[in-house]
């Protein structure tokens, strides 16, 4: 049980750790567009800046994850994957626990 319990919660951050990580790169390769669409450097895309990919950009920009909110979002995702680990963990020992006891009729 206590070697489950390790396993769940090292799953657990590890998911956590990982979903940061991704967002964090996500976020500034994001932030390196907006800087190459904003040409003025003032940031804000507008004037002679807009244009169809601009759009295109501003139009993703309104529906995506900050890393603010993955944050809080990450918390039940990775709560999840580290149940599922720990019960994973506790079916896999009791079915070596079972197959180690087995008794051999007829030998």
């Amino acid at each position: 049980m206590k070697k489950a319990l390790k396993i769940g919660v090292l799953v657990m951050v590890l998911v956590y750790i990982s979903g940061l990580g991704y967002t964090y790169y996500s976020n500034n390769k994001f932030d390196q567009q907006f800087e190459f669409y904003d040409s003025d450097k003032n940031g804000v895309i507008d004037g002679d800046e807009i244009t169809r990919e601009s759009k295109l950009f501003l139009n993703q920009t309104a529906s995506r994850k900050t890393t603010n909110q993955a944050v809080i979002i990450l918390i039940p995702i990775a709560v999840f994957f580290g149940v599922v680990s720990f019960g994973m963990t506790i079916l896999f020992s009791k079915m070596k626990n079972i197959n180690d006891n087995e008794i051999h009729y007829g030998q």
